[in-house]
């Protein structure tokens, strides 16, 4: 099953003017997920949107 979780938005902020700001994004995205949803893995992204998938699932 497949969830949805809204990314904040101030990591756009925060990434911005970053050499490497798709690689700091994906990894703000997974600590976020990992402090606030830790059943949760990440799939990917799609816009501000992280698609999910609880550990362990196919």
């Amino acid at each position: 099953m497949k969830c949805i979780v809204d990314i904040p938005d101030c990591y756009v902020w925060m990434t911005e003017g970053a050499r490497n700001r798709p690689s700091i994004f994906k990894r703000y995205v997974k600590g976020y997920l990992s402090k606030v949803h830790p059943e949760l893995e990440l799939v990917r992204i799609e816009g501000m949107k992280a698609v999910c998938k609880k550990r362990g699932e196919r």
